[in-house]
């Protein structure tokens, strides 16, 4: 019976800090819509709310993110994040359970670093030629401007890497991860975000991977990797710097 009791208990801890950031983003939302907070008034700075809930920051801007995609609030670059006008506002979206885009980059950067340190060793040089190919596709596109396309050609090139690797659960992982950044609304408008500000997928980061693929350093691939997908993460922090 204590053993039950414990199990129990086990769960309930465990569903309580799962998708801790939609949590934040519901006593945010709460707060807005018992009007605590106001239409055009700026919310507390991202460090106080983070103090405020005892949770990380980044956890803060996730929440923030959500409450964005909702229609509650709107993130000025460089100003803050302001209440908007209550209309139209897709509260559903707060409820919906899926990872953070944060959450996503970070595993990303570490599951993807990893298969590139991999693939490094294991790639064969038709899938370097094809790598070549993806990366010269790429350029092209973003030159012209395409950016849907090119980012199509990016997931391309990320899962051709990971298929690399010869793991197939890191190219399951590896699948997974791009299927909630591209399923979750909540992950498309961060992506939509950090485009803005990025413009184009980077070439010059994935041209980094290539080389060190084609150099067989795992060490080096592994690096070129993940500082590609934090330069992403830092893209959208800055988004939120204050002024």
């Amino acid at each position: 019976m204590q053993q039950s009791s414990t199990l129990d208990s086990l769960t309930k801890a465990h569903i309580s800090s799962k998708r801790l950031y939609l949590q934040i983003a519901q006593q945010l939302a709460h707060m807005i819509n018992d009007n605590h907070l106001v239409e055009n008034e700026r919310l507390p700075a991202e460090r106080d709310l983070a103090s405020k809930y005892d949770v990380s920051r980044q956890t803060v801007r996730e929440a923030l993110i959500a409450l964005e995609v909702s229609g509650l609030v709107e993130i000025r670059p460089g100003s803050g994040v302001y209440v908007v006008k209550l209309t139209s506002v897709k509260s559903s979206l707060i409820n919906e359970d899926a990872p953070g885009p944060l959450e996503i980059l970070e595993a990303r950067k570490l599951v993807e670093g990893d298969a590139a340190a991999l693939a490094a060793m294991r790639i064969s040089n038709d899938e370097l030629l094809k790598l070549e190919i993806y990366l010269r596709k790429m350029e092209i596109l973003v030159t012209d401007k395409k950016i849907t396309e090119a980012e199509i050609i990016d997931r391309k090139f990320h899962s051709l890497i990971a298929e690399a690797s010869r793991n197939s659960a890191m190219v399951t992982m590896v699948d997974w991860l791009w299927e909630q950044r591209n399923s979750s609304e909540i992950s498309r408008v961060f992506a939509q975000k950090v485009r803005e500000l990025n413009s184009v997928p980077n070439i010059d980061a994935h041209n980094a991977i290539y080389q060190q693929l084609s150099r067989r350093d795992a060490q080096g691939a592994q690096l070129a990797m993940q500082s590609h997908l934090s330069e992403v993460a830092d893209a959208f922090v800055q988004l939120m710097a204050e002024s």
